[in-house]
């Protein structure tokens, strides 16, 4: 005998759109021993940040050089969203505009900044590259239009970013492939005087979410699977390549992944979604569609 049980957005229990609780009918179901539950299907929005203050990942800071032979430091809150690297690197120049930090070309119109963020594919990483400020106006370049930029004193510096120490927890520095985790890391160095392409220095994650976990609920231990840790594994999977933010994850095993269930009797059971790491994903739409098999043994 078995039984297919249905979970979406109605299933939803408290925030994060991340767990779901099943009630069964009449608030009571005996599940026999020997009982195995299976995934059939999963359709999940992937809409998730890999940015976010959930995260601890959303702070950044731009050292530019000033008229004191210093720098001044700008403190800036990334908005929570799911950036690609352009995306984000766009973000910083909408801050460098709002500062009066950049130059206008001339004879083509375009604003030049001192300092951006690039993708370097043939290293799978990525690359800030730093520009100096010059000491006063360069022929063919004009101020921005508000008439308002500070021209640096005694030489000509390039800015830098001050990557936060990395941590167990993401920071923007895990993203992007720099960092450390004795201190800050400061991309290029502090007073650089001339122009510098600076490569990840380790493997950019992109995404805080590669991977997906399905858990059932360690209150009622609903799964009895004694070989992984943790025990209340119902499946896992990865993101497709190819699905890009706001797109639908589809999860179909290919062979049956059947799991032990404990034996008892339950009014309910609650899943939830985990990333790769087993860390509770934050998601911004909950119309999920789970599908599970749950299979009662055959009677002798």
């Amino acid at each position: 005998m078995s039984f297919a049980l249905v979970i979406n957005s109605q299933n939803l229990v408290g925030n994060g759109n991340n767990t779901f609780q099943y009630n069964f009918i009449g608030n009571t179901f005996t599940i026999p021993e020997g009982s195995e539950m299976m995934v059939t299907n999963i359709q999940i929005p992937y809409s998730f940040y890999n940015i976010s203050q959930a995260y601890g990942n959303n702070s950044i800071t731009l050292n530019f050089p000033n008229n004191s032979a210093g720098y001044t430091a700008y403190n800036w809150t990334i908005p929570d969203g799911f950036y690609t690297v352009s995306s984000l690197n766009f973000w910083l120049q909408q801050q460098m505009i709002a500062n009066n930090l950049y130059l206008v070309n001339t004879s083509t119109g375009q604003n030049v900044y001192f300092l951006s963020i690039v993708v370097n594919t043939f290293q799978y990483g990525n690359q800030v590259l730093a520009y100096t400020v010059p000491l006063s106006l360069p022929a063919g370049y004009s101020i921005p239009t508000n008439g308002s930029f500070t021209f640096p004193t005694g030489v000509a510096r390039t800015p830098y970013l001050t990557i936060p120490k990395l941590l167990t927890t993401p920071t923007i520095g895990t993203l992007l492939g720099f960092g450390s985790t004795s201190a800050t890391t400061n991309i290029p160095a502090a007073n650089s005087t001339t122009n510098t392409s600076n490569n990840s220095t380790m493997t950019p994650m992109g995404s805080i979410v590669n991977s997906l976990i399905l858990r059932c609920s360690l209150t009622l231990t609903l799964v009895n699977n004694k070989v992984t840790s943790p025990f209340d594994i119902l499946d896992s999977f990865s993101i497709p390549s190819g699905t890009t933010f706001g797109q639908n994850i589809n999860y179909t095993p290919q062979v049956s992944k059947w799991v032990g269930i404990s034996n008892g009797t339950f009014s309910n059971f609650t899943i939830s979604f985990t990333d790769q790491n087993l860390n509770v994903i934050n998601a911004n739409d909950p119309n999920i569609l789970v599908t599970l098999l749950l299979k009662f043994p055959k009677r002798k």
